[in-house]
C-alpha cells in the first residue's frame, strides 16, 4: 500500500463526493477534509465526524458523534437531519449510506465501548425516500456497528458489527429487510469499514485492531456469497474505514494510529 496523505486526528470514514474527491473524516479535529494534492484541506467543522456519504445532487451527509445525530451539509450551510427516534436521542451514529432511489440507511452505536459484546446496544436505521419515514432494521440488538455498505440493486446492504467480529447482510424481500451472518472473523477486535465492488459485490473489509497488539492491519476480501477470497496487508493495524474508487480498480484505507490515508489496486 502507497501513502496518500497524512495528517488530521482520528482520519475515518472515506468515501467520495460526486466530482470523484476523496474525503474524509477527521474526528479528532471536528473537521470534514477533502485529500488534494497529497495534503488534507477543510471542507467543514462540526463535532466529532464519524461518517460521510455524498448524493449524487453534491449534498453531503455527515455522522457527528458529538452533536449525537446526522447532518445535512448543502451550499454552505450545515443542518440537522435527523437526531433521535421516538424522542429518544441516538447514541451517535457511526456509518451512512445512500441507495440508487434515494433511501437513506445510518447505523449508530455511540463511542467504543457505549454497545458492547455484553450489552450489545446499537441500532441499524433507514430514512424511506418516498415519506421520509424513520425506521429501525435494527434496534439497540448491535455490539458497535461501525461501517455499511450497499450491494449493487439496493436490496441488499451490510453492517460491519465490530465487537462481535462480523459482518451482518440485511436482505430485502417484500418491503421487509432480514438479517442474517453474512461472514464471521476470527482473530483482531473486528470489521471497522466495507466497500462493496458496484461491478461484482465483492466485499473490501478493513479488520480494526488497537496498534499495541498487531504490527499490521488486514483488509479481507469476501466474495458475494461471503467466502474470504484473499487478504491485503496494511502498514498499521487500527484500520477504520475503506472507500472504493469510482471508477473500481483501486482502494483507500483510513488507519488512526498513523494518520494516514492509504490506497492500492485490487
Amino acid at each position: 500500500m502507497e501513502v496518500v496523505a497524512a495528517g488530521g486526528d482520528g482520519l475515518c470514514a472515506p468515501t467520495f463526493d460526486k466530482d470523484g474527491k476523496l474525503l474524509v473524516c477527521s474526528t479528532g479535529t471536528s473537521e470534514v477534509c477533502a485529500v488534494e494534492n497529497g495534503a488534507l484541506v477543510q471542507v467543514l467543522s462540526c463535532g466529532a465526524p464519524s461518517g460521510l456519504c455524498a448524493e449524487a445532487s453534491g449534498v453531503l451527509y455527515v455522522c457527528d458523534m458529538e452533536f449525537q445525530g446526522v447532518l445535512r451539509h448543502e451550499e454552505g450551510q450545515l443542518t440537522e437531519l435527523v437526531k433521535e427516534y421516538e424522542a429518544k436521542p441516538f447514541k451517535g451514529p457511526s456509518a451512512i449510506a445512500i441507495d440508487d432511489a434515494n433511501n437513506v440507511f445510518f447505523l449508530d452505536c455511540g463511542p467504543l465501548g457505549e454497545a458492547t459484546l455484553a450489552s450489545p446496544k446499537g441500532s441499524a436505521f433507514q430514512i424511506t425516500s418516498d415519506a421520509q419515514l424513520l425506521q429501525p432494521l435494527a434496534l439497540e440488538c448491535l455490539a458497535h456497528p461501525s461501517a455499511l455498505a450497499i450491494a449493487p440493486g439496493g436490496r441488499v446492504f451490510y453492517v460491519a458489527e465490530k465487537m462481535a467480529n462480523r459482518v451482518l447482510r440485511f436482505a430485502q424481500r417484500a418491503g421487509v429487510f432480514h438479517c442474517s451472518v453474512f461472514h464471521q472473523f476470527s482473530g483482531r477486535m473486528g470489521p471497522s469499514g466495507i466497500a462493496c465492488c458496484p461491478k461484482t459485490g465483492t466485499l473490501y473489509v478493513t479488520q480494526y485492531d488497537f496498534a499495541s497488539c498487531s504490527a499490521n492491519g488486514i483488509v479481507a476480501v469476501l466474495s458475494a456469497e461471503g467466502k474470504l477470497l484473499r487478504e491485503i496487508e496494511a502498514p498499521a493495524a487500527e484500520l477504520t474505514g475503506i472507500a472504493m474508487h469510482p471508477a473500481g480498480g483501486a482502494i483507500f484505507v483510513t488507519e488512526a494510529s498513523t494518520n494516514s490515508i492509504y490506497t492500492c489496486a485490487v
